[in-house]
């Protein structure tokens, strides 16, 4: 988990955390134990490993993007992929390797994030995202080609304000659009399965210490990499189902821990404090696949659920038993849905 969710979770439990240091260290050690003892199907799993073609994309206010491009010869279907908060494009693990042949395959990270630059933190929110996917788009994708964007919980905001800002483009070069465990707005709600009361006063308080850390983000850099292994059991509890690859929750962590402070910050200050991040209307004119997560706390199946109110030709998958990060969770029924989201598309080219 990065810094970011141990601020939520710092601010969460704070009034009532004085006094159990010992017996908290003591409980830590016994759950990462636990962890460590749960069955791991991707022991071993080379996370991170998969590479492509690096190209550099220069923002529209001139921050440097960092993309990579699998088979880059293909120029019949372009499908883009846009992660989420504190993740990388190597979330896309599984994906990136079950959907190499289908078609021109766009990876980036998102400013602030892994090789990506960060930008100037006065525009940091999530509509620039929007024009950010714009500029990815403009400079990989051969003019002409069709294109899908994939995009897991902030990157599925970032499609959605794309279409916003470039509803033209939907239908006519955007010719589907898959989100992943991403919401539409009402983030300020999520209650990360506490207590409502608790709940509450972490939505109060939580905007003031995001506030606070900015003020002190070069302090928070420096001692962020501590306490790694209560991030990761937080990072476990939060983000993923009961059942999750140990493997895959330290690499998320990991990819956690590596970002930005700046980007950290201010774009879970856009999200949570933006009612509505988009209605989801311009994407109608495309073909949606939306993939919620049974388990999910950080943007609940209901968030997905609204999202698919508002689209009503969109298919509508739930991944059981998964939390928030279900392409690397249940990597298999992820895949599977794009697939056949890619096979839909060609049908529809043809």
């Amino acid at each position: 988990m990065g810094t970011g969710r141990r601020i939520l979770t710092a601010t969460a439990v704070g009034a009532g955390a004085a006094g159990a240091a010992g017996a908290g260290l003591a409980l830590q050690r016994n759950a990462v134990h636990r962890l460590r003892l749960r069955p791991d199907p991707y022991a071993g799993e080379p996370f991170g490993s998969l590479r492509g073609q690096p190209v550099q994309v220069r923002a529209t206010d001139g921050t440097r993007l960092y993309a990579e491009i699998d088979d880059p010869d293909r120029t019949d279907l372009a499908i883009v992929f846009s992660h989420g908060w504190t993740l990388t494009q190597d979330s896309w693990h599984f994906q990136r390797r079950a959907l190499r042949g289908l078609g021109r395959l766009v990876f980036w990270d998102q400013r602030g994030h892994g090789r990506s630059d960060p930008g100037d933190r006065l525009g940091n929110d999530v509509p620039l995202l929007g024009h950010d996917l714009a500029a990815v788009i403009e400079q990989t994708v051969p003019k002409g080609t069709p294109v899908i964007l994939v995009g897991h919980s902030m990157g599925g905001m970032t499609i959605m304000k794309y279409a916003d800002l470039y509803p033209a483009e939907i239908g006519r070069r955007v010719r589907a659009a898959a989100l992943v465990c991403t919401s539409s707005g009402g983030l300020n709600q999520v209650t990360l399965g506490m207590p409502a009361l608790l709940a509450r006063l972490t939505q109060r308080l939580l905007p003031r210490t995001l506030r606070a850390a900015g003020a002190g983000a070069g302090l928070i850099e420096r001692v962020r990499h501590l306490g790694r292994d209560g991030a990761v059991l937080v990072e476990d509890l939060i983000a993923f189902g009961p059942e999750a690859s140990p493997t895959a929750v330290r690499f998320a962590e990991e990819m956690m821990a590596e970002t930005r402070m700046e980007a950290l910050l201010d774009f879970f200050r856009s999200m949570i404090t933006n009612e509505s991040i988009s209605d989801c209307t311009a994407l109608s004119a495309a073909d949606v696949l939306i993939i919620g997560a049974e388990k999910d706390a950080l943007t609940p199946l209901s968030h997905s659920a609204r999202i698919a109110d508002c689209l009503p030709s969109a298919r509508f998958e739930t991944i059981p038993g998964s939390g928030h990060m279900a392409m690397m969770e249940r990597p298999g029924a992820v895949s599977t849905h794009l697939t056949d989201l890619v096979e839909h598309t060609r049908k529809e080219l043809c």
